[in-house]
């Protein structure tokens, strides 16, 4: 059942569900335009390559 076809609910749990669906939906753009844009691109890249100098993640993690 599709969340937007829901006619027997109030309109207050239907204006609820329809923002939860649009915060999600916009939550996903931002992974997506993460995930191409050029930051996105060297933050994995960086990432990967501190993965292949300490792969446990032991020296990387924060000295208090």
């Amino acid at each position: 059942m599709n969340p937007l076809e829901r006619a027997d609910q109030v309109p207050e749990d239907f204006a609820r569900n329809l923002a939860e669906q649009q915060s999600r939906m916009l939550e996903a753009d931002a992974l997506i335009y993460y995930a191409h844009s050029r930051t996105g691109l060297l933050a994995r890249f960086l990432q990967r390559m501190a993965d292949r100098i300490d792969p446990t993640g032991e020296a990387r993690r924060p000295q208090r």
